[in-house]
Parts: structure tokens; sequence; C-alpha cells
């Protein structure tokens, strides 16, 4: 018996979630994890797929509900999805094959992801070998880690889907920046309170160039095209917001 668990915030486009649930349907309890969301439309739609609906504040990154999502399930197997997630059929047809055993080899699975960016495929830059801890033996499941991209403890091994899943990460430029934006707020402070060493201005130019190097050269994201170019530049611009965020924590607590 399986529960997927996922969640939705305002803001997230309610298209792409429902597509999301669409693909799931195969599972015998929905848990929805409402960030604050009371438009009519989601309403009306966590009535459609008779969902168990939580509501909750919503938190800077979602690491800080993974765990909450497993213990809540009623179902001894929990599928972990964003709300840009898609199973497609291959893997649906795997993930029963796993929940119906009696005896599990393993206490989760990790899933690869097939990214796409503002409608594109992203196979290189760093994309194209995307694997996330998503599927969960309830019983073997101990903690989740609070940290953005922070990964799961679990009782006993990992093991590894074959049939991937579908990541639409970027439905618009607009969503990225506020994604973004986040989630330098809670990495600035995370490396603040780690007391990571005094952001100089070659600091943010190294750390930026070195992005975009890795990204567009290393990781062969010019393969991708116009949309691997994007990626590229973004992501290093990602990470020039997390030191100038963490260069202006230290300014205003002293530290420079």
């Amino acid at each position: 018996m399986l529960t997927v668990s996922t969640q939705i915030a305002v803001g997230d486009d309610l298209p792409t979630f429902t597509r999301m649930l669409n693909s799931v349907s195969f599972a015998d309890e929905i848990i929805i994890f409402n960030m604050e969301r009371e438009d009519k439309e989601v309403l009306q739609l966590f009535k459609k797929c008779k969902a168990r609906v939580i509501n909750i504040k919503t938190p800077k990154v979602v690491e800080y509900i993974r765990g909450q999502q497993i213990v809540e399930s009623k179902y001894k197997w929990v599928l972990i999805m964003d709300y840009d997630e898609v199973i497609p059929d291959a893997l649906a047809s795997e993930i029963k094959s796993i929940s119906s055993e009696v005896v599990t080899e393993f206490g989760a699975y990790y899933l690869t992801r097939r990214n796409f960016s503002l409608g594109y495929p992203l196979r290189h830059g760093g994309f194209g070998d995307d694997q996330v801890p998503r599927l969960f033996y309830k019983q073997n499941f101990v903690s989740w880690s609070k940290e953005i991209h922070g990964m799961p403890k679990i009782r006993g091994e990992f093991g590894y889907a074959s049939s991937p899943m579908e990541h639409h990460k970027d439905a618009s430029l607009a969503q990225m920046v506020d994604k973004t934006n986040r989630y330098t707020d809670v990495e600035a402070l995370q490396f603040f309170q780690a007391k990571v060493e005094a952001v100089t201005t070659t600091t943010l130019i190294r750390k930026t160039l070195m992005e975009f190097i890795r990204r567009y050269f290393l990781k062969a994201g010019f393969l991708d095209g116009r949309i691997g170019m994007i990626q590229a530049l973004y992501q290093s611009y990602a990470i020039y917001l997390r030191y100038a965020k963490l260069y202006e924590l230290q300014k205003n607590k002293g530290i420079l």
C-alpha cells in the first residue's frame, strides 16, 4: 500500500500541480501539505482527488517538512513528490511493484529525474545525472536534514529505481527568481552560522565565475544550446546572490 505525500505553495502553477496529481493516481492515499493556498480552484482540486490536506505555514525551504511528510503517511510506503514532477507509466509500474513486496531489500529508493527548464530538456550542465531520494519504507525512515538539499537518514540501504521521473523545474524566469531569492536567504544564513570566512571582492568574482565555467564548460552545458547558456548564467547568478547575502550578514554583524 502506497501514500503519495506532496505540497503546494502560493505561486505554484495549478495546471502543473494537477498534472503531477494525475500521474500518481495509482496511490492508495494522497497527502497534500497546503502552504497557505486559499484560492477556490485549488480547494476544489483537493476535494476532487480526495486528498488528506494538512494546512501549514510556508517554510523557507521544503526540507523543513520532509520528515513530517513521511511520518504522516497512513501506509508503509511513501512517495515524496514536488508539485512540478511527473511519474511516467514505466516508473509507476516499478513503484507499484516495489510497494507491493512483502519483504523489502532496501529501506528507500533514489529516483532519477529528467529535468526540464522553460519547457526545454536539460541533458548537460550538471542536470543530466540528478538523483533524489523519494520512495521510502516508512518504518525504516529515521530523519531528514533541514539544510537546503539535505539528505534523509534511514535504516538499511538505498536502492535505485531504473525508470526516470520528469522534473519541470522552471515554468518561468519569474518563478526561478522567486525561488532563488528564498533559497539564498536560507543558504546565506546557514553559511553565516557556520562561520564561513569573510566574503571579499575576490570571493564574489571567483565563486560566480567558477560556477559558470563548471556548468557551461566542464559539465558541457553548451551542448543544451540556448537553455544551457541561460542555466549556466542563472546558476552563477544564484551563487553570486548567496555570497552577496552572506557579505551583507557579515557586514551588518560587524564581522567585516
